[in-house]
């Protein structure tokens, strides 16, 4: 485990600090209340257990874990156990470091004995929550990704459009939202059957991720139908960008079972400039300008700022 050791007295750290780095822990350390903060803070995503002094000056213990309770409950962190230490074997102390946020109390002088006992059943309390947590981005990645080809669902790019739209009006930079289809795609499946339309749709999304810009995203909206969103762009830019993805796609056959499938792409873009536009519309646009796309010929990019 990692442990965070927060006490003003240098000796009965140092103490801590050697006792249970004996014992195999990895230990940092914080002499007031506020540094206890900053290095929860600092180290919060691979910290398992603080072991915090209540009497301390200018910030006590109490103090500073409601602090860290509420930057963990704002940040959405799975809980970190605490366990105070102090002097005082009063029941109100005790209970006081409970509805603070703590987990448990000790009373110090601390026994080497006991405190060996509480950190073995920390150990087996980190344990859990290290698993909860690969379990939740498990559940989480289930959640919002595309089972077959590995990108965004539709609920996840909607949510990262949504995100990259309200940074677009807190910063002014441009973004282009752009949805596309895989022509007659229906044939695909009627002469290859679903196994090689699958196939083609692995394929695309293959193909798209391997020329994405850092910080562009790619979702499938559903059926033959992609998204993607291009971040901090010109309007100058748009059309090459996406001519760009047009032609990587209809670059070459998808070759499924020694048989080789021709793809194209029909792609409509709307910008978004950070105007009241809201996802929905945003997505309308773009959808418009896809339907112009395949209305007018297919295999091409129409493009509506």
């Amino acid at each position: 485990m990692k442990v965070l050791i927060v006490d003003d007295t240098n000796t009965d750290r140092l103490l801590l600090k050697l006792h249970l780095t004996k014992l195999g822990y990895k230990v940092i350390e914080a002499n007031n209340g506020q540094e206890a903060i900053d290095q929860f803070m600092r180290h919060s995503q691979d910290l398992d257990l603080v072991l915090m002094d209540v009497q301390m000056p200018q910030m006590d213990g109490f103090e500073a874990v409601k602090a860290i309770r509420k930057a963990q409950a704002d940040q959405k962190q799975e809980w970190i156990p605490v366990i105070f230490l102090s002097a005082s074997a009063e029941e109100d102390d005790v209970e006081d470091g409970i509805m603070a946020g703590g987990d448990d109390y000790l009373i110090k002088p601390i026994s080497q004995k006991v405190l060996s006992a509480k950190m073995l059943a920390m150990q087996r309390i980190a344990d859990m929550r290290r698993r909860l947590v690969e379990s939740n981005k498990v559940l989480e990645e289930l959640a919002s990704t595309d089972h077959l080809t590995g990108v965004a669902n539709r609920r996840a790019f909607e949510v990262m459009l949504e995100r990259e739209m309200t940074l677009t009006r807190r910063y002014g930079k441009h973004i282009a939202c752009a949805i596309f289809d895989l022509d007659k795609f229906k044939n695909v499946n009627d002469t290859f059957g679903h196994d090689g339309g699958d196939a083609v749709l692995v394929d695309v999304a293959n193909r798209i991720k391997s020329i994405l810009r850092e910080g562009d995203i790619i979702g499938r909206l559903g059926g033959e139908e992609f998204g993607i969103i291009v971040a901090n762009i010109l309007d100058e830019e748009v059309m090459a960008i996406f001519e760009r993805y047009r032609s990587v796609i209809n670059s070459h056959p998808v070759v499924h079972e020694g048989r080789e499938i021709p793809i194209t792409t029909s792609i409509g873009v709307a910008l978004f400039t950070g105007n009241k536009e809201n996802k929905e519309t945003l997505l309308k646009r773009a959808d418009d300008a896809l339907y112009e796309a395949k209305a007018t010929g297919r295999n091409k990019v129409i493009y509506r700022s």
